[in-house]
């Protein structure tokens, strides 16, 4: 499974700023929620089979 996540922040110079902050952690967050979704479905499967 292939998810793809774009923005954009405004504010010019600022919004670059904060981006090269949040970024890091938005990324790692999505990992972790992706790595999850992939357990559950994993799991879900493997129930099925009983």
């Amino acid at each position: 499974m292939t998810y793809q996540v774009e923005y954009a922040i405004g504010l010019g110079p600022i919004g670059i700023l904060i981006n090269g902050f949040q970024e890091p952690g938005m990324r790692a967050g999505m990992r972790t929620s992706m790595a999850n979704l992939d357990r559950l479905i994993r799991s879900e499967d493997s129930s099925l089979a009983r």
